[in-house]
């Protein structure tokens, strides 16, 4: 991550230093699976204004978790979520995680936002138990796990600066410059550096870049910035809820370049808040799946949730298998013995293969993607730069 991730963590590292001389190597020794089930952690957005991002991935996690429940569950025993809320906030993560660490759960999953997975990560090397993180994107989280590093944190999804390669090369193809407009924190800054890094090395230029607070409803300033600048393109880095207001106001004001999807805001929820979906077409992007790839999956989310599956959905239900195969292999709820036998998780899935290299860092499929018509379609499915 970036400035503001480092700032971020500055602000909870007290907190988090005394949290560590709590709980440093107590918690291997206390979990437990409980009432014949086996307690899952799941640190998430239920509160603020990306609470909506926590509810569809705790939704993907459910669907996971019920799949393999309904199959028998796992070492004989049923997989239960125990929640807590970190607000999509490092200091509030900070509490979160010692809840979870305090339920005695095996593992943590989480944790959306990648603010609150870094505030976390301390937190869990002094527990000694593992945070199995799908769905936040700073390139840091990778970065500082596994060897060198917190030998408790792993990741199945993709890093935005993975993304970035794979959509760099189609940017490069269609523009010579681009302008950034991303959330104004870990998420957007840190997929900022990630892509200014890619598209640098594609030879095109970077013509600037603005960031604003979640939940803004008035981008005119930003938009005045990007009118000065004229930048060949635009790549976006934004929730789904934020990316349709701000391109309403961005079609408003007669801004025509094209635009590519940053942050992996293209999905139906997208399409709902921006109302009229045909503004959205042409708009490409890079994400780690697309639904083409798992009818199978688009079809039970729909069936449960009444919706298409959200992008914040995504990983949480594919973890649900890993962490699966990782009991299965550790035939154990240890926690240290979970920690091991991810090691040795080699799954495919829809979104490619999982498996874990020295940083703890999975290397999945990326999947091309265009807006037509309110609907996503696949483009094209690369392996990403790990493989």
């Amino acid at each position: 991550m970036g400035l503001a991730a480092a700032l971020a963590a500055a602000a909870v590292l007290l907190p988090v230093m005394a949290a560590e001389a709590a709980i440093s190597g107590n918690h291997a020794t206390t979990s437990k699976a409980s009432g014949g089930s086996i307690l899952i952690g799941a640190s998430t957005v239920l509160s603020g204004p990306n609470a909506y991002a926590g509810q569809d991935w705790l939704h993907g996690l459910e669907l996971g978790i019920k799949k393999i429940n309904a199959g028998g569950g796992v070492l004989g025993k049923q997989l239960k979520i125990v929640t807590a809320d970190n607000a999509c906030d490092p200091a509030t993560a900070v509490g979160a995680t010692r809840k979870l660490i305090n339920d005695h759960v095996s593992i943590i999953l989480g944790s959306v936002c990648s603010g609150a997975t870094l505030a976390a990560m301390p937190l869990v090397k002094a527990a000694h138990i593992v945070q199995l993180t799908d769905d936040s994107s700073s390139p840091q989280i990778t970065q500082e796990a596994g060897v060198g590093g917190n030998p408790w944190e792993f990741r199945i999804n993709l890093d935005s600066s993975m993304e970035a390669g794979a959509l760099s090369r189609y940017v490069a193809a269609k523009v010579k410059s681009v302008y950034f407009i991303a959330e104004n924190d870990a998420f957007g800054r840190d997929g900022v550096t990630g892509y200014e890094q890619e598209l640098t090395k594609a030879h095109i230029s970077i013509a600037g870049s603005s960031y604003y607070t979640t939940g803004t409803g008035d981008f005119s300033p930003i938009l005045s910035a990007v009118q000065q600048k004229n930048p060949g393109g635009l790549v976006l880095i934004s929730e789904p809820k934020d990316a349709a207001t701000l391109l309403r106001q961005l079609r408003a004001q007669g801004l025509t370049q094209p635009i590519f999807d940053g942050g992996g805001f293209l999905s139906q929820e997208f399409f709902s808040a921006l109302g009229a979906p045909n503004l959205a077409n042409g708009i490409t992007g890079a994400f780690f799946w697309n639904a083409a790839e798992d009818p199978a999956l688009a079809k039970a989310y729909k069936a449960a949730y009444k919706t298409a599956p959200a992008p914040d959905s995504i990983g949480p239900y594919y973890d649900a298998f890993v962490l699966r195969d990782a009991l299965q292999l550790a035939k154990s709820t240890d926690p240290t013995a979970i920690r091991n036998a991810l090691k040795k998780v080699n799954l495919k899935q829809a979104w490619g293969r999982i498996k874990f290299d020295a940083h703890n860092q999975a290397h999945p499929n990326v999947a091309l993607q265009t807006a037509l018509n309110g609907q996503i379609k696949l483009l094209k499915v690369v392996p990403s730069s790990g493989e």
